[in-house]
């Protein structure tokens, strides 16, 4: 059972932790075990809230790129596609051994310091692209790959894998934001569907979804503003540090 408390603390912190590079159902599998419950359904639809502040942002390019007779809007769609494609393979083939990663600290420790390790290490980036290429969009997906497990940030994942491959930070950040958008929306189809309304009134799944966006929209334009000051790399210190706090408390204090 979710309650109204539970719920705006679980919303602000998705608003959050989505978009900026600390992952956020890593933050959401640590709060929900101190809260006493886990619901992945509940997860996935505050990940569904999100999308539609990519949408409420960024409307004008996504406009502009449902013209098809343009061939690089149909380059850059087939750029996405071919991104999404590592994450979908892993996500359909492991989604129960994913499943498994969301009880148990340890683990959420480990992937928070190998997310902190792979953001603060584009601080060493040197942008040498204009535009992403296909290879760019394979290891860019490879990337993505592998915040399916919780603890190492999507967003964290991808910006770095663009980054680290010399693409310059507008695109990178227009490159992973969009790339969310099939992976969540794909993610929501499977699981929104197991969402029980005798635990979670639709009440309170109103209020999660409104202060999900608002505060998704607040972030989405802090990242952008932290990217372009090269500061981005700051995140992976965030990242390790918690790794190693949760690592400490559940070996020794737990």
């Amino acid at each position: 059972m979710v309650n109204l408390f539970q719920a705006v603390i679980l919303s602000i912190v998705q608003g959050i932790t989505e978009w900026l590079p600390i992952s956020s159902s890593g933050h959401l599998a640590l709060l929900q075990h101190y809260f006493g419950f886990q619901n992945l359904p509940f997860d996935v639809f505050l990940h569904f809230a999100s999308i539609f502040a990519i949408i409420a942002i960024f409307w004008k390019d996504l406009i502009k790129l449902s013209d098809i007779k343009d061939k690089k809007n149909i380059k850059f769609i087939l750029l996405i596609l071919v991104g999404i494609i590592p994450a979908g393979i892993v996500g359909v083939l492991f989604k129960e051994n994913i499943e498994g990663f969301f009880s148990s600290l340890f683990y959420l420790g480990i992937f928070f310091m190998v997310s902190g390790i792979l953001v603060f290490s584009t601080k060493f980036s040197r942008e040498k692209k204009e535009k992403i290429r296909f290879l760019d969009s394979i290891h860019i997906g490879l990337f993505q790959a592998c915040s399916i497990v919780p603890g190492i940030s999507r967003s964290g994942a991808t910006i770095s894998g663009a980054l680290l491959t010399g693409i310059n930070k507008k695109e990178a950040v227009k490159y992973s934001f969009f790339m969310a958008i099939p992976i969540i929306l794909g993610a929501s189809i499977m699981e929104l569907g197991n969402l029980n309304f005798n635990e979670i009134s639709l009440f309170i799944l109103l209020i999660s979804f409104i202060i999900t966006l608002l505060v998704s929209i607040f972030t989405i334009k802090l990242l952008m503003k932290i990217i372009n000051s090269d500061k981005f790399y700051i995140f992976g210190v965030y990242n390790f540090l918690l790794g190693l706090a949760i690592i400490i408390f559940e070996r020794f204090f737990n």
